[in-house]
């Protein structure tokens, strides 16, 4: 009888391995799914970059944006704003093609199988309300989000983001909405690009200099 006490310990101990490792392959489930640039967190035990570094960017559609995405896909745009966070300025960046879906881990491992670049700079634009046709008073916020993916690492820098707002009177006519909105979404997309310039040189290799 005396085999029986340490029966039940060792199905102890298995019993609460097994409930461990369900909830980590759960929880790492939830994280696989879990839309990146909403959760605006930065990976840990990121190695610092050693430049220069190829960069592509790539927009994620929101719903309700495609109609508007005729008229601010304007690759004038981007070139002057996203097209510039390559801190070396040696790699020329490019422009990828730009799609809808939630930012998962599986899907940014997708974008480095389309791409090759070190850097896939992933950005979002949300207009709230949706300034389809302005017709009141109304106050429109454009909110860009994104993020760095490190290819090789498959670590992911955050973004904090940008939040932009402009007041329309309803009176304009469509044509000057629409340069207006243009105007919004330009700014939002310029600070945006400053804050990914900042983020990538701070993990920026500086070789130490001697005291000696």
């Amino acid at each position: 009888m005396n085999y029986i006490k340490p029966l039940f310990s060792y199905l102890r101990i298995i019993i609460s391995f097994s409930i461990g490792l369900l909830f980590f392959l759960m929880w790492n489930q939830i994280e696989s799914y879990a839309d990146l640039i909403d959760q605006g967190k930065t990976d840990s035990a990121v190695k610092m970059l050693h430049f220069p570094k190829s960069l592509r960017v790539v927009e994620n559609i929101t719903a309700g944006l495609n109609d508007l995405h005729q008229d601010f896909n304007d690759p004038k745009q981007i070139r002057r704003t996203l097209l510039k966070v390559d801190p070396a300025r040696i790699v020329p960046a490019k422009s990828g093609e730009s799609f809808a879906g939630e930012i998962t881990r599986k899907k940014l491992k997708e974008l480095t199988q389309i791409y090759s670049e070190d850097v896939i700079f992933v950005y979002r634009r949300i207009f709230e309300p949706l300034p389809l046709l302005i017709k009141e008073n109304k106050t429109v916020q454009a909110r860009h989000m994104g993020l760095l993916y490190l290819a090789k690492q498959k670590k992911v820098l955050a973004l904090q983001g940008s939040l932009k707002e402009e007041t329309f009177s309803g009176t304009e006519s469509a044509k000057q909405q629409t340069e207006r909105l243009k105007k919004l979404d330009q700014e939002g997309l310029k600070a945006l690009s400053l804050q990914a310039k900042k983020v990538l040189h701070s993990h920026k290799f500086e070789k130490r200099q001697s005291a000696y």
